[in-house]
């Protein structure tokens, strides 16, 4: 079945003026270029974090929500794939959204692992704090590695996943990338067909890596094509948009992204985490929304319009139905571009989403506004409709992360991967 494509004004397409970020916040991003259908993307605001160490492995596997080890393998092997993931603290709620990638291992000594953690560039320094707390006598080193040492990237094709992506499910197939290679990467997870994370050595652009287009398609764009992209998608990053030590992993989509191992043993944050998961009911998540003054969107989707001039609400402003009394919070919008952004919403007071018995509280009529002051003092308000993607849908209609064993699918899904490429290949090596 064909995903309904989240789309961008026609009449914007081919805008792509760069501008200035260095303006007031309601001014920033106003001409973000719209993003491609397939491209690349320098994440210029993500930073790296070097563990090496025979216990490096073990170290992570307690403090993340990912499961270092390789699911279902009655010998306990240590995972071979990146994969996104999240540290939490002691309460469960979200410390900072990450991914993680395995080097390959020094050749004859596959105990001395090292593991690069990607986070929000600006959460660097905090979180090697937090490593560092943990750390006790575990036999391992940790660092930040420098500007242009590694550069991170992602890439993507519109709901097409790259020929690479296979290798980066649990299969026993070796990576694509040589093992001599300093490349590494894993599919984005967050969002269906949202494309790839890699990780190249040095500052050069991607295609001086990977210049074969079956394996990185279009070419490089702006950081903030990216950044709408991501809201389009619904997908938060960082700890603009991911409030530290505020919200819960579910309600960031995380169980959603499969950031979660809910069968994997004890880590920090795992309790209140796993006791939502089986006897909770998750009533806010984040959701991508679209700004407006006059009339709300009329599509299923929203649609990204960069010639639109909208102030920009503060982040973490509170979102109330418009007219009337003011009423209970129905979210908090965290970020924008433009005329779309996220926000984090009560889902049966913002969307048609019924979580118990007592039914949605929303009407089509419903309007929503974010109301707030600006550094002028001067009272700024703007309207906002919020949108629930088919796969948010679809996986809260069909109770979640706890559908039976998803791995086994992921393992199918991976092998029938694996077989088709190794048939191409074998066809071209006939040619």
């Amino acid at each position: 079945m064909m995903r309904p494509r989240l789309s961008v004004c026609s009449r914007c397409l081919a805008r792509g003026k760069h501008f200035s970020t260095t303006g007031a916040p309601s001014e920033r991003h106003q001409n973000a270029p719209a993003p491609p259908q397939t491209g690349y993307a320098r994440l210029t605001n993500r930073g790296l974090i070097s563990i090496t160490g025979t216990d490096s492995a073990t170290f992570l596997q307690g403090l993340i929500t990912q499961n270092m080890l390789v699911a279902n393998d009655p010998s306990k092997s240590i995972r071979r794939t990146g994969t996104y993931t999240a540290f939490l603290n002691s309460q469960g709620r979200v410390l900072n959204d990450a991914f993680i990638y395995p080097l390959p291992p020094l050749e004859g000594n596959d105990l001395e692992r090292e593991w690069l953690v990607e986070v929000d560039k600006n959460e660097v320094p905090t979180l090697l704090k937090h490593l560092k707390k943990h750390k006790l006598r575990a036999k391992l080193k940790l660092r930040a590695l420098e500007d242009g040492e590694r550069t991170i990237w992602s890439s993507w094709k519109n709901h097409t996943e790259p020929r690479w992506a296979a290798y980066n499910l649990e299969t026993d197939t070796a990576s694509p990338f040589s093992t001599s290679s300093d490349i590494v990467g894993c599919v984005d997870s967050r969002a269906p067909g949202f494309g790839s994370r890699i990780i190249t050595p040095g500052a050069e652009d991607l295609r001086n890596h990977l210049p074969d287009e079956s394996q990185v398609a279009g070419s490089e764009v702006e950081l903030d094509s990216y950044t709408v992209r991501r809201f389009l998608h619904g997908v938060a990053e960082g700890q603009t948009e991911i409030i530290r030590e505020t919200a819960l992993p579910m309600e960031c989509n995380m169980d959603m992204a499969r950031g979660i191992d809910f069968r994997k043993g004890c880590y920090v944050g795992q309790e209140l985490t796993i006791r939502t998961h089986h006897t909770g009911v998750i009533r806010k998540r984040i959701l991508p929304v679209q700004l407006y003054t006059e009339a709300p969107s009329s599509e299923s989707h929203p649609v990204y319009d960069p010639s639109t001039k909208l102030p920009l609400p503060l982040s973490g402003s509170n979102i109330n139905k418009a007219g009337g009394r003011r009423g209970r919070s129905a979210g908090k919008f965290l970020n924008g571009i433009g005329n779309i952004g996220l926000a984090q919403c009560r889902l049966e007071m913002m969307t048609d989403i019924a979580l118990t018995g007592e039914g949605t509280q929303f009407t089509p009529e419903t309007e929503f506004k974010v109301s707030w002051t600006t550094e002028g003092e001067q009272p700024a308000e703007v309207k906002l409709q919020a949108f629930i993607p088919p796969w948010t849908r679809d996986f809260i209609a069909t109770g979640g992360a706890r559908k039976p064993a998803p791995q086994a699918t992921d393992g199918v899904r991976a092998r029938g991967f694996v077989e088709q490429l190794e048939e191409e290949e074998e066809a071209q090596r006939r040619e």
